[in-house]
């Protein structure tokens, strides 16, 4: 069995993408901060969360033994 067959049809090993001349796909410059209601929506999401687990872990705490 050949490598070709195995992995699909190649045309002669070429990179179907142009060269990129110095281009970085991430580019931190380009991405803009989140705005404050981001920022306190994601915090609120994250107290939500850790509020559900402790509050889970303090039902398993006093769940009566077997």
């Amino acid at each position: 069995m050949h490598a070709q067959s195995v992995t699909g049809p190649r045309e002669n090993g070429r990179n179907d993408e142009p060269p990129g001349l110095g281009f970085d796909r991430y580019d931190p410059c380009e991405i803009d901060p989140p705005e404050p209601l981001q920022v306190f929506t994601r915090l609120g999401v994250l107290l939500m969360i850790a509020l559900a687990f402790g509050l889970a872990a303090e039902l398993l705490v006093r769940l009566p033994p077997h």
